[in-house]
């Protein structure tokens, strides 16, 4: 992200409509948690947590992006129910929505979308398209494949679950974004951990949030950063302009990839751009603050020729060598010439691993923040 959108980044609204399924305008609204709320994939009071429920996942006074509402059992003194932009069922009756009555779109049971190619439909998420239990071609390509709800797989890989009540990968299936489409629940909580979703997610822009820890050794902290960096592999989000910051992952600001209005705009894309990424990492690694663009971030720490790198330094790319104003890239490095990247394209794999030159030639030396 350059240094000149940050002004802009600053002034942009808290809110406003997100996409549904990468194509439709959603009416999505906040609403505030009133007690420390648990996330269900359904609308029971009295599910366990475990699959079907994750505990605190949303903190009291903390701001919910709800997408739609559904009837279901009273609880909270109300009989509706909101599913949040996570997938998950909170009970409305313990929100700052004053309304008796649904004010937002009711839940669909199932969204349809076409298949890319033939699909078998599977038994469990995860299996191999020949795997026992496998329906070969269930779902032609072109045809319209029933979702009820999805989840993410023990690889990171997100898979749809049919009305059929078989499981696809969501790759091959034409949702509009390879993350999760908003409106749909999710089938269970696997990937999900409890605040995960910090109140920073709802702004477009930097994100905000509190510190982590700043005790332990340089290698302590260098583990942690590396740690919370690779937690955000496998979510789905999207590489997104001016997105994330020191609350996690955010939403763009108005930016057309290519300044090309048919590939959407990322003021509508949940995730990370490369510096947002990197920020997030060292501040709730570490509790330090790197700065919220590539070219501050190139200012951080010590400068250490590349030759010399070591897990945990920031690597940059840019249009000359060194040059923090011309800054164009930044990644984590993780060793074996490996870095740790947001990048394009924008789908639910730009949070990634990748080679050390798979952006050509990064700049000759690294940033090193710790040592």
């Amino acid at each position: 992200m350059k240094k000149t959108v940050l002004t802009a980044i600053a002034a942009l609204s808290v809110l406003a409509p997100l996409m549904s399924a990468g194509t439709a305008q959603a009416d999505v609204r906040s609403f505030t948690a009133t007690t420390t709320l648990d996330g269900r994939t359904v609308k029971d009071p009295d599910v366990p947590v475990g699959k079907k429920r994750v505990a605190d996942m949303y903190a009291k006074g903390q701001k919910v992006n709800v997408v739609c509402q559904d009837t279901g059992p009273d609880y909270g003194g109300k009989k509706i129910w909101d599913l949040t932009t996570e997938g998950l069922w909170i009970p409305d009756g313990y929100t700052s929505n004053p309304s008796d009555t649904m004010v937002l779109p009711k839940c669909a049971t199932s969204k349809s979308f076409p298949a890319k190619v033939d699909l078998n439909g599977r038994k469990n998420k995860g299996d191999a398209a020949t795997a026992p239990g496998s329906v070969v071609d269930k779902y032609e390509a072109g045809q319209q494949v029933p979702v009820k709800c999805q989840a993410q797989a023990e690889n990171g890989t997100i898979w749809d679950l049919t009305t059929d009540n078989l499981w696809v990968p969501d790759h091959y299936v034409k949702t509009g974004t390879e993350g999760y489409v908003q409106g749909l629940a999710r089938c269970d909580t696997d990937g999900i951990e409890p605040g995960e979703q910090p109140p920073g997610n709802a702004v477009h822009g930097r994100s905000n949030g509190p510190a982590g820890p700043t005790t332990g050794t340089n290698a302590e902290k260098v583990q942690r950063v590396l740690d919370i960096a690779k937690a955000q592999i496998g979510k789905g989000y999207l590489y997104s302009w001016g997105a994330g910051g020191k609350g996690g992952a955010s939403y763009g600001v108005h930016h057309y990839p290519d300044n090309d209005p048919s590939q959407g705009d990322d003021y509508n894309r949940l995730g990370f751009d490369c510096s947002g990424l990197t920020l997030y990492a060292f501040w709730k690694g570490a509790g330090m603050d790197i700065g919220a663009w590539t070219g501050a971030q190139n200012t951080k720490g010590r400068a250490v020729a590349i030759a010399d790198r070591k897990p945990g330094d920031l690597v940059f790319w840019g249009r000359s060598d060194n040059d923090s104003d011309v800054t164009t890239h930044v990644a984590i490095y993780l060793g074996d010439n490996r870095i740790l990247e947001a990048a394009p394209p924008r789908d639910g794999k730009s949070i990634r691993i990748s080679d050390l030159n798979s952006h050509g030639t990064p700049y000759s030396k690294v940033r090193r923040i710790f040592g």
